[in-house]
């Protein structure tokens, strides 16, 4: 399962390539994206041949991707202009193209990183046919991609595979899909900042939005193992009662606050209630369990804080972006959240992909326990366990209900 995060997706690149070189022959049947993340999933179930050779590729995406390959580098005029353009003004979009869909609706015009994916995956008129082959190979058993439906406000996760029954939970449902760069466009839409994606007769953007489980639909595919890759950096206690802000919070602060409520936040309380959840579960006899099993957890995050890392490299940023972001405040917080996640600069890239792979190395054993099946206990690295509690396993259960 791999979260989102905008440019700080980057450090699943450097995870994904660890771990394709210290265990060759893995693999992942069941991919899940979110956001970000999902640009990932898309280019790992569409790759036909083996995990390494995905990784590789990955990478080589990533260090080819800047600014321009995003968005639209607007002058500040223009981003000012469009945050008080008129929208009545503006003409139907079942009347225009996507592409002048992308550049009159959100902040920012995401047109480039449409041509970049289609290229990278090599979609042939969108659709990528890779995850048809691997598929049809028995190399994947599922692969998908969450948005959040702007029309109905639900949550939809377009899945691509064999063997599996759509589920519906409240604001929550699945659709049978052939995956797309559109679908992939519409995960990693940014609320406000990127354009929606017209899919079918509805509008899409970010899956985090309302995302309360990012965990079930691995669950619902089938998994009885997750790795869950993160991009949200776990804060001490004492990093966590600093202050990041003096006086007066800014606009970035906010909205930085925002973005960690979509890409991080619910992944760690839905990995502690899962946690609760299993180990009562392990406390009832399996004729009582009525359904419900055992999934095991094991969640790879950084070990440094990736969005204060952005601070180095802001002044390489666009002039029209700088305006943007030190418009807002970012420079008057020391958890520049909103800036890093715009931050696609090969340098900043780069860092992001190595401290990805150094932390996977970092963590061998516990990646060597996991795909052998062997029960991992991490939760002593977290910051959710009490003081006073035992170390218990990280085993999530996710039951029918998930």
């Amino acid at each position: 399962m791999l979260s989102g995060g905008g440019a700080r997706s980057a450090f699943q690149a450097g995870v994904l390539r660890y771990i394709s070189e210290a265990f060759p022959g893995v693999n992942f049947p069941v991919l899940t994206g979110i956001s970000a993340g999902a640009i990932n999933t898309a280019q790992i179930a569409n790759h036909v041949g083996p995990l390494d050779e995905a990784a590789e590729r990955l990478e080589d995406s990533w260090r080819d991707l800047d600014v321009e390959d995003v968005f639209e580098v607007e002058s500040g005029l223009s981003i000012l202009w469009s945050l008080l353009w008129n929208q009545r003004d503006k003409p139907e979009s079942a009347s225009v193209s996507p592409e002048a869909i992308r550049r009159q609706h959100g902040l920012l015009d995401t047109t480039p990183l449409w041509h970049f994916l289609s290229e990278k995956l090599g979609a042939n008129e969108g659709i990528l046919d890779g995850v048809s082959e691997n598929l049809r190979q028995g190399r994947l058993r599922a692969a998908a991609v969450i948005t959040t439906n702007y029309t109905t406000g639900q949550t939809v996760t377009w899945v691509q595979g064999q063997d599996f029954d759509v589920w519906e939970r409240p604001n929550r449902i699945s659709i049978h899909a052939e995956l797309t760069v559109d679908h992939v466009m519409a995960s990693t839409s940014l609320p406000l900042v990127f354009p929606a994606v017209q899919i079918g007769d509805s509008w899409y953007g970010d899956g985090g939005i309302r995302l309360s489980a990012p965990l079930a639909p691995a669950v619902h595919l089938g998994a009885d193992r997750i790795l869950a890759i993160s991009n949200h950096y776990p804060r001490s206690r004492a990093e966590a009662d600093a202050p990041s802000v003096i006086g007066y919070p800014p606009t970035a602060q906010i909205i930085g606050l925002l973005m960690n409520a979509i890409f991080a936040d619910t992944l760690d309380q839905d990995a502690y209630t899962l946690e609760r959840v299993n180990r009562l579960v392990n406390e009832l006899p399996r004729h009582r369990r009525m359904g419900m099993r055992e999934i095991q957890l094991l969640r790879l995050r950084p070990s440094v804080d990736l969005a204060q890392l952005a601070y180095e490299y802001k002044d390489q940023l666009p002039a029209s972006v700088r305006f943007l972001t030190s418009g807002l405040g970012a420079s008057e917080t020391r958890s520049p959240d909103w800036m890093s996640v715009l931050l696609f600069l090969p340098d900043y890239i780069d860092r992001l992909m190595d401290i990805g792979y150094h932390d996977a190395k970092a963590q061998h054993d516990e990646l060597e326990h996991f795909f052998s099946g062997i029960p991992t206990s991490t939760l002593s690295q977290d910051s959710t366990q009490d003081d006073d509690e035992e170390e218990i396993p990280v085993l999530e259960e996710i039951g029918e209900d998930r």
